[in-house]
């Protein structure tokens, strides 16, 4: 007899990144509701600190089956390119173990793995749905990762015309990635597009209102407003938009700026922040448990950001950290996309157009110069992420969604 689920991604428990806690998380809810869940994915190095884990575990009643491959920079473009193709074929040689489901569920990271699902569901009645965490390759062309025309490009685009045709359902992640793979003729049939966000756990919040971390609790006593940029800090973002504003508050002595995550850019930041010697800010390392929870904390307002032209093709998740934490958000990316549109409707931010550093610096004093604002938003954000981006509801509609589908 054919299980119910297989969940199909590079990162899972016990690694750290969203990318991982999003697809651990929904099948440990998947089989509290009954749903029989395996997974296969890749063993865990790069966001991962412990012991060695198994091969093969079973974790609260989820079966994981974890993969070798290599693992050479992520940071290099070659690196990234062959870590993808190893891990393709390492998945690749479990093929024949993949027929004995109904459903897998697959991540569009790495971009060239839904592929192998597609085949299964070719030779068999097993069904798959592709959840778009990205969409590749329109992203790597847009920031020049890629050239138009190459060999990649190409691929890609003829495994999407596969994924995008075959499969049973395709999860976007807001209504503005739905509208662009429609506009952009990536998604053939419009009606399998189902739009789910992605979430945040608020176990993850201690919600005592302790700050555990010394340093922290002295940045909170020592400065009267501070500003959090959580995340990735790569090319997909507008770094440079928040370097330019956090510049004209540079001999501010009630403001802060923290940065806490990593990336391509995050060498560009240091730099920055040293030439223009800007010592009203600090920058962190990827923060894990209560030292995330304490920089989150302390925080007044949190920055979310995309570079121009991403809108529709990512979505950043930080987002509903700092709405579940009941942190105003300010955006810097297009007022069309769903985070822009909700801060605005719920007052629980507000947003600017990529490049308007202008803009951002007068959204940040409308906040430091009033306590009532900065409390209502706080509240307000709190109240969105309850109505739409908790762990429960976000993965009730994936439970739906796989039923619907059988």
């Amino acid at each position: 007899m054919k299980k119910d689920v297989l969940i199909m991604c590079q990162y899972f428990y016990p690694e750290y990144v969203s990318s991982a806690t999003l697809p651990t998380e929904l099948a440990e809810d998947l089989v509290k509701k009954g749903v029989s869940v395996d997974v296969v994915c890749g063993y865990p190095q790069v966001y991962f600190k412990g012991t060695p884990v198994t091969e093969k575990e079973d974790y609260k009643g989820i079966g994981i089956n974890r993969v070798k491959y290599t693992q050479l920079n992520n940071k290099s473009k070659i690196g990234r390119i062959i870590n993808f193709f190893s891990f393709f074929v390492s998945v690749l040689f479990k093929m024949p173990f993949l027929f004995k489901y109904k459903t897998i569920l697959v991540y569009s990271n790495p971009p060239i793995l839904p592929l192998i699902p597609y085949l299964v569901s070719r030779f068999s009645k097993t069904k798959f749905i592709f959840v778009a965490f990205d969409v590749y390759p329109d992203n790597a062309l847009i920031l020049g990762a890629i050239k138009n025309g190459s060999f990649i490009g190409k691929l890609m685009k003829y495994i999407n015309s596969k994924v995008y045709r075959y499969s049973s359902a395709v999860v976007a992640l807001s209504n503005d990635m739905k509208d662009y793979l429609i506009e952009h003729k990536i998604a053939i049939k419009p009606e399998i597009i189902k739009v789910i966000p992605n979430w945040y756990s608020h176990d993850k919040l201690d919600t005592n209102g302790k700050v555990y971390n010394e340093e922290f609790k002295e940045l909170r006593k020592k400065w009267k407003f501070i500003v959090l940029y959580s995340g990735n800090m790569g090319s997909a973002q507008d770094i440079e938009t928040i370097l330019e504003s956090m510049k004209k508050f540079k001999n501010s002595k009630d403001i802060l700026f923290l940065f806490s995550g990593h990336g391509n850019k995050e060498e560009h930041v240091k730099e920055y922040i040293e030439t223009n010697r800007i010592k009203n800010t600090r920058v962190y390392g990827f923060l894990l448990g209560n030292d995330y929870s304490d920089i989150l904390q302390i925080a007044d307002v949190c920055l979310v950001s995309l570079a121009k032209g991403i809108e529709g093709i990512g979505v950043p998740s930080k987002t509903y950290g700092y709405l579940a934490a009941g942190k105003p958000v300010l955006a810097i990316m297009s007022k069309e996309t769903d985070i822009a549109k909700d801060l605005t409707k719920y007052q629980a931010g507000g947003c600017v157009e990529q490049g308007d550093s202008i803009g951002l610096q007068n959204l940040l004093l409308s906040y430091s110069d009033n306590k009532e604002i900065l409390i209502t938003s706080a509240a307000q954000a709190k109240k969105l992420y309850e109505k739409y981006y908790t762990r429960e509801i976000c993965t009730e509609k994936y439970y739906k969604l796989i039923k619907e589908i059988k």
